[in-house]
Formats: structure tokens, C-alpha cells, sequence
């Protein structure tokens, strides 16, 4: 049997869409029951290129305290906006965010990648087959709803054909082309990465590897948008500053001292 999308989540979609979530796809939800009973689809939604950075922007020009009273106030603006968008779920749908405050936690990689999101890349990444690295995965969710499926994609994408210039661009010499298919993290080696940042600066407000990929560089994220997500005490100063918001928090994360082989 196939699903089909209602008119109530044409219109969520309509509303994620506005607000910079503007990729999304459908798992099959079967099984995902330990999640929620009696799930039958997973929606998974991701932000590309500039768009929820640039709504995320419009939002605090408007609400300045939601910068100054938030230590993450990018995971604050999707929370709100998925409550305003379904505040009442009820028990046929469950949300779960990809934010390091996720009280229940999923790996989102192989979700998103069962989704259609993307093929699985020597940064460990998704590339999508439009925005390729410059995609940000964020919420997904679960429902008793069958709806179409839309993944996963077809083939493997474009990095086994690629000559790699993610490789050389890594002055931490943290990815190599694996002998085999590609596995979860491509070609990243999360402890010599972890280690790098550990001892030089070189990669502390962006990832030069990413950068690199030819795949989707209309899509690049904005200069100010990697610095937050690489470095964010750098990153939200610099937000701080160019909509004259007095602000006094450092926020939270990224850790890469906490990283390990065994993370």
C-alpha cells in the first residue's frame, strides 16, 4: 500500500519550508516502534545552503532575546518553529531534533540517508544531490501516518568518481580514500581529527575539507554561518555584533576535545 501526504502536512511542510527547513524526505518507518508504537514513516528534515541561517537572522532582528537568552539560538529557533508548525502531535506523531540538547537522541545519518537525503561521502557527511555538503540535518518526525516513501537514493553518489580534493585540503590529514565502499564516516578518521584541533587552530572556524567538495558550492554556507557552526563563541559574537545585540553568553559546543576513537 502507498501512502499518500494530506492536505495538514502539505501545509507543515509549506511552513518548515519558509523557515530555512527546505530538504526533506521520507523513511519507512517500520522499524522505528521502540520510538513510537505502531510507526509506519519518518519524515526527515534538513536545512541546505543559507536559508535557515537567513530566517534564523530575520528572527532575532525581530526578537534580539532570543540571541541574548539562548546559548544555542539556532536549535531554539527550529524548537519553536516545529512547536508553532504542529503544537499538537498527539500520539500519532513524536519529534525528535538533531541538537546536542535532545533529550532522546537517534543517529541521524542513516535515517536521513534511508530518507533520500543524500549518499553517504569521504567527510562523512550526506551529500545531497543539490546542496552536496551543505546540508544540516535537524529534526525527523515519526508517525503512525503512512506516507510515500521517498529513499533511499539510487547509486552511490558522486565521491567514488571524484578525484577527492577533500583530501589534500585537510591540513590534519584526517581523511583517506577507504580501500572498500564507503562506511558511515567515509573516510574520516574522527580521532586524528579530534587530535588536530586539539593542537593547531588551523581548522577552528571551518572545515577546509568541506569547502573543498566540488558538489553544491552555490549552496556554501556564508562566512559568519561556518563560524558558528565550527567555533561557536567566534560565531555568535560576530551574529551579536552585526544586528547590535548585547549579548554575554559563549553558548555550547562544538567539543572537539571530547572526541575519541571510541565517541
Amino acid at each position: 500500500m502507498v501512502g499518500r501526504m494530506d492536505s495538514a502536512w502539505k501545509n507543515r511542510l509549506a511552513q518548515l519550508n519558509a523557515a530555512g527547513l527546505n530538504a526533506w524526505g521520507v523513511a519507512d518507518g517500520r522499524a522505528w516502534s521502540d520510538v513510537l508504537p505502531g510507526c509506519r514513516s519518518v519524515l526527515v528534515f534538513a536545512s541546505g545552503g543559507t536559508a535557515l541561517w537567513d530566517a534564523l537572522g530575520a528572527d532575532l532582528k525581530t526578537h534580539p532575546s532570543h540571541l541574548s537568552e539562548e546559548d544555542h539560538p539556532l536549535d531554539a529557533f527550529i524548537t519553536r518553529t516545529l512547536n508553532r508548525v504542529d503544537p499538537e502531535p498527539g500520539e500519532s506523531r513524536r519529534w525528535i531534533r538533531c541538537s546536542a540538547d535532545e533529550p532522546n537522541p537517534v543517529d541521524f545519518r542513516p535515517l536521513a540517508q534511508d530518507a533520500g537525503l543524500g549518499w553517504r561521502s569521504m567527510l562523512g557527511l550526506l551529500i545531497h544531490p543539490h546542496f552536496g555538503p551543505w546540508l544540516g540535518l535537524r529534526a525527523a518526525c515519526f508517525t503512525t501516518e503512512l506516507l510515500p516513501v521517498s529513499g533511499p537514493l539510487s547509486g552511490e553518489g558522486p565521491c567514488p568518481d571524484c578525484t577527492a580534493p577533500c583530501i589534500s585540503a585537510c591540513p590534519g590529514d584526517a581523511l583517506k580514500r577507504p580501500s572498500g565502499p564507503l562506511g558511515e564516516l567515509g573516510g574520516w578518521d574522527v580521532g586524528v581529527c579530534s587530535r588536530f584541533h586539539q593542537l593547531s587552530t588551523l581548522c577552528d572556524t571551518q572545515c577546509h575539507s568541506r569547502r573543498a567538495c566540488p558538489e553544491g558550492l552555490e549552496h556554501r554556507y556564508s562566512e559568519s554561518q561556518q563560524r558558528y557552526h565550527y567555533n561557536r563563541k567566534v560565531g555568535r559574537r560576530e551574529l551579536a555584533e552585526a544586528l547590535d545585540i548585547s549579548d554575554e553568553r559563549e553558548g555550547v559546543g562544538p567539543f572537539w576535545g571530547s572526541w575519541s576513537e571510541e565517541d
